[in-house]
């Protein structure tokens, strides 16, 4: 699992998770803001600004852990 953001201004928060999906694998995105309508549904597109959701354009959450 990885914590990540939509690189809007909006900056909507996502987690997403490797699957294996037929012969590979797939990233699954899911809905990480918990005011949202949407929590923890599959997206493929950014609530906030529709842009479609793929790995290469997302950016890596700050980690809180210490």
């Amino acid at each position: 699992m990885a914590d990540l953001y939509c690189p809007c201004p909006e900056r909507h928060k996502i987690w997403g998770e490797l699957w294996w999906v037929g012969a590979g694998h797939q990233w699954m995105f899911f809905d990480d803001l918990k005011s949202s309508e949407t929590y923890a549904e599959q997206m493929e597109h950014c609530p906030a600004c529709g842009r479609r959701l793929e790995r290469k354009s997302l950016r890596m959450a700050a980690s809180t852990a210490s």
